[in-house]
């Protein structure tokens, strides 16, 4: 038997080399990417009142520490908040130092008048019923009818 010559030799180990090489390499490099999950919780910061933003000291993706200043809301529209409630509360207070003085003549004649319509409807309730009353004894009207004059 012939011996091949020694540069075939050499070149089938070269390419086994290479092959065995090409297989492993993968597993000895570090992967260029990473799967799997990652558990984040959202955080929305917000100013705890409504109003315009004056300024603002981050930008999105920075790194914040706790009590640092993030914007400031214009205190002009607070300001006036508090007026209009300062306003508020004059108000009822003289709405309710009015109501301790007593009711004015014109507010009782009212009342009055209301008082004697009220008696009247029920003095005219009354008769109606006592009428009805005295004909459904004769057999005239029915007790249904009897029973919507006492209501």
């Amino acid at each position: 038997m012939k011996r091949p010559p020694p540069l075939v030799l050499l070149l089938l180990l070269a390419a086994a080399v290479l092959i065995v090489g090409l297989a492993l390499a993968p597993r000895f490099r570090r992967a260029p990417t990473l799967s799997g999950y990652i558990e984040g919780e959202p955080l929305y910061l917000a100013a705890p009142v409504a109003g315009s933003v004056r300024s603002v000291f981050v930008v999105r993706g920075a790194q914040v520490t706790a009590g640092q200043p993030l914007f400031v809301v214009d205190p002009q529209q607070l300001q006036a908040q508090r007026d209009q409630a300062a306003a508020e509360l004059a108000a009822a207070r003289a709405q309710a130092q009015d109501a301790r003085k007593g009711q004015r003549p014109v507010e009782l004649a009212i009342q009055d008048a209301n008082i004697a319509a009220a008696e009247a409807e029920a003095r005219d309730a009354a008769v109606q019923y006592r009428r009805v009353q005295e004909l459904a004894r004769a057999g005239v009207n029915s007790q249904a009818q009897l029973d919507d004059a006492r209501k």
